[in-house]
């Protein structure tokens, strides 16, 4: 006997999607155990699945989820004087990119000041149900 194919999510607690694909429906229990602790798998329908499904949803409650826009704003003006700062909010979990490291923002708050003069563009690693997204900063 054949056994059918299945599609699949894998995420983790967090709900961020880490991997999608299809396999035999016997191996979908053994695949969350192959990420060790902290992720489970999940079977979803031909209708909801999608190569890119990590780029546009997040798992909550059991259920796939759109992720929202993170900020309203992405681009921001300010004096290259070193004294003159952006600052704004960003969702709980949110990292930023910065010197080639994956900096964390542990208190939800991304501040920049600057005496170089030119634009500085900043890539965000967004919390699960965020899009992930970049800021750029103006400095004149």
């Amino acid at each position: 006997m054949t056994s059918s194919v299945a599609h699949y999510i894998l995420f983790a607690t967090d709900g961020r999607i880490r991997q999608s694909g299809h396999c035999d429906r016997e191996t979908l229990p053994k695949l969350a155990t192959l990420f060790g602790e902290g992720y489970a798998v999940m079977e979803v329908t031909a209708a909801d699945y999608r190569l890119d499904i990590d780029a546009t949803s997040y798992v909550r409650d059991g259920a796939i989820v759109p992720k929202r826009p993170a900020l309203e704003i992405t681009e921001y003006t300010i004096q290259a004087d070193g004294i003159e700062k952006v600052r704004f909010a960003v969702p709980a979990g949110t990292s930023v990119v910065h010197a080639n490291a994956i900096v964390p923002i542990e208190d939800g708050i991304f501040e920049f000041t600057t005496d170089v003069r030119g634009d500085h563009r900043f890539p965000f690693i967004a919390a699960a149900g965020f899009h992930d997204f970049e800021v750029t900063i103006h400095a004149v």
